[in-house]
């Protein structure tokens, strides 16, 4: 039986020790995604009025709300159709969720364009899961000749969002990728020129704001651009730290070690971009093995395990058997009993993608297909 991390000593408030080995084992990650699952559908089930932390907005794209669980169901419909979640399959979830007044939200970009832009977002999963071209039109309409502010670049509300929204299209609609891909390059040429790339004034490194995520979204969405971007990823390599990690912002000594901020993000950025860039083969192997062993070291974090700034994004970054023994620290079992002893900070969104139950319910899927260096709304297109 595996220790609690509320049992495991702290350092600081930031992680608990890392006691391995020995490696913790799982004996099978189904019924955790089924319990996750049913969580999600039970505690925020597809209904309105809908439970938002943000000062009552309910439509935030693949970030956070409805259509952002519709996107766990949209991806277990294709690895598991047939999976029962209180007697539905994945595909009827998914409808549900989809059919929360989204339609009514108008496309207002100069706010956000990139994965919490709900009209973009809401569109896109119709596409996919009614395979019907009119909602894809709708996305590609909204996005040719987009008249936005310039430095809009980074994933979260960005350019490179909407570049990833774009790629699942491109995938769920594969007939469509010759009208997809001039789009996604109009976007990308209208990011290359904004570099060094910016967010509210200042130069963020990782996923979220800043330059791994973008140049990432690039190199995923065309990757013939990566020759003009090999210099990019050499200025980013040399910023790792004798540690392993990255700063948030460019010139600061402030790293996070988590998905958004730090050495997490930039190991799945660098696998998922490792084949595009072969003469750094060396160089890019070399960072990641170090930032993975400070992730092995510093990341089992106290805050509530999610895919954004937790136990389960950082375990997203290691190798399998290391991975497996940082999920088995997060089952739901565990949070519960973290949270309500205290070992484990609450998060203050509980159900979405990136910050909650949404997104363990893919890591736990991810883990029971035996999938490796992925991580949903970033690399798994």
């Amino acid at each position: 039986m595996a220790v609690n991390p509320s049992q495991a000593p702290k350092t600081g408030k930031r992680f608990f020790i890392n006691e391995a080995p020995p490696l913790l084992q799982l004996e099978n990650p189904k019924p955790c995604l089924i319990q996750s699952a049913t969580r999600l559908v039970r505690d925020c089930p597809p209904t309105l009025p809908w439970p938002s932390p943000f000062r009552g907005e309910v439509y935030r794209g693949l970030f956070i709300g409805p259509t952002s669980i519709a996107y766990l169901f949209l991806t277990l419909s294709a690895q598991h159709p047939d999976l029962e979640i209180e007697g539905k399959q994945p595909e009827y979830w998914c409808k549900a969720y989809l059919e929360l007044g989204q339609d009514s939200v108008p496309p207002v970009f100069d706010v956000s364009c990139g994965i919490t832009n709900e009209y973009l977002a809401s569109n896109a999963l119709k596409a996919c899961l009614y395979q019907d071209e009119r909602y894809a039109q709708k996305v590609l309409q909204g996005l040719q000749g987009l008249d936005t502010d310039p430095t809009y670049c980074e994933w979260l509300k960005g350019r490179a969002g909407a570049l990833y929204i774009l790629r699942v299209l491109r995938k769920w609609l594969p007939d469509l990728a010759p009208t997809i891909n001039p789009v996604i390059t109009s976007l990308i040429k209208a990011i290359i020129p904004q570099q060094p790339w910016v967010w509210t004034g200042r130069q963020y490194l990782g996923t979220v704001h800043g330059e791994i995520g973008i140049l990432t979204q690039i190199v995923l969405s065309d990757p013939s651009y990566a020759p003009q971007l090999q210099g990019k990823l050499l200025e980013l390599l040399a910023l790792q730290g004798e540690q392993g990690n990255w700063p948030v912002i460019a010139g600061q000594d402030i790293g996070l070690i988590q998905f958004c901020h730090g050495a997490p993000g930039f190991v799945l950025s660098l696998l998922a971009t490792r084949p595009y860039f072969p003469t750094l083969h060396t160089a890019i192997d070399a960072a990641v093995a170090r930032a993975r062993n400070l992730i092995w070291e510093k990341g089992l974090l106290t805050k509530e395990p999610n895919i954004c700034h937790g136990i389960l994004g950082n375990g997203l970054a290691l190798g399998a058997r290391q991975r497996e023994h940082f999920f088995c620290l997060a089952t739901p079992d565990r949070i519960q009993e973290g949270l309500a002893d205290g070992a484990f900070e609450k998060d203050w969104e509980p159900f979405g993608v990136l910050w909650g139950e949404a997104g363990r319910a893919w890591a736990w899927m991810e883990m029971w297909d035996g999938s490796e260096g992925k991580c949903l709304l970033y690399t798994d297109v």
